[in-house]
Order: C-alpha cells, then sequence, then structure tokens
C-alpha cells in the first residue's frame, strides 16, 4: 500500500477495486477497522501520475436504528457519513457480498446470520404482540404433540406386530 500508511491499531479487512460515481478511473478500496480508504491514480500527460487518497471514518457511517446507512443495489454501494455521502460499484456481486460482509459485521459486531435471526425475531415479536399470542410456546406445544403422536403411532405399530406375529405362530 504505497499510498496509505496504517496506524499502528489499524488492520486491512478487505482490499478490492472499485468505480467512484464522479471517476471514471478505476479506484483501489481498503477497508480498515477504522478507515474506508479509496485511492485513485490518474496519469497526467509526461509528467507522471496524480494520486488522489480519499480516507473516511468508519465511526462517522450514519446509524439509524441500529443499522448502518449503507445501501446498495446490484452492484452498487452508497455510504452516507455524518458530513458527505459516498457511492461506488464493484465490479462484481462477489466482491460486493464480500465488501458488505466485512463492513457490517465491522460496524454491527454481528455477522449476517446472526443479524438474520435478529430481524426473524423482531418479526415474531410483532406478530405476537399484534395477535396477542406467544407463537415460540406454541410452536413448543405442537412440538411435543407431534412426537407424543409419532410415539403412540410407534407405540401402536409395535403393539400391531406383535398381535400379527402371534396370530401367524397360532396359525402355523
Amino acid at each position: 500500500m504505497d499510498n496509505y500508511e496504517l496506524q499502528s491499531d489499524e488492520v486491512v479487512l478487505y482490499k478490492g477495486y472499485v468505480t467512484l460515481r464522479k471517476n471514471e478511473g478505476e479506484t483501489q478500496l481498503i477497508l480498515t477497522n477504522k478507515n474506508l480508504v479509496f485511492i485513485t491514480k490518474a496519469i497526467v500527460n509526461e509528467s507522471g501520475e496524480v494520486v488522489n487518497v480519499q480516507t473516511y471514518a468508519v465511526n462517522d457511517i450514519k446509524i439509524y436504528e441500529g443499522q448502518p446507512q449503507i445501501k446498495h443495489k446490484g452492484t452498487t454501494v452508497e455510504i452516507y457519513f455524518l458530513t458527505s455521502e459516498i457511492e461506488f460499484t464493484f465490479e462484481n456481486t462477489k466482491e460486493i457480498k464480500d465488501f458488505l460482509k466485512n463492513i457490517l459485521l465491522l460496524i454491527t459486531g454481528k455477522n449476517t446470520f446472526q443479524r438474520g435471526v435478529e430481524k426473524c425475531k423482531d418479526t415474531i415479536n410483532v406478530i405476537d404482540e399484534t395477535l396477542g399470542i406467544n407463537s415460540v410456546e406454541i410452536a413448543k406445544n405442537s412440538a411435543k404433540m407431534v412426537g407424543s403422536l409419532m410415539l403412540s403411532k410407534s407405540k401402536m405399530a409395535q403393539s400391531a406386530t406383535k398381535i400379527v406375529g402371534s396370530i401367524t405362530k397360532k396359525k402355523s
């Protein structure tokens, strides 16, 4: 990383290439545990290249109702910071998924599965409050009833097998 120096307590979580909305060239994106860094190199005639380094603190990403304000559609991402916003595009969906997984884990402290479980719990709570029920308790009781029925059917099948076995023994 020629154009960005990590702080002593900073580590790289993701590195890839994107296209910034206002820029036609390719930009290197580096996500660290502290910053989002965009490094764009532009060649200026024979005199060499110009390097533009934009750094955004991860802590400056807006949070609304516990969710970081990072929007994505297709391969395009918009991130809303306290004082600005940035939009960029990835080359493919694998890269965007990898980036989103890392930045969301960094900001929320939860992986995709954990965030999904929370959403599911929130949905169940809304349903329970709306209908005045306890769906988790209903599911537990239903599972117990199905288990009891399965056990009863198993015992009935065993009894039937014994009866049929004893009848066939008597006939022979």
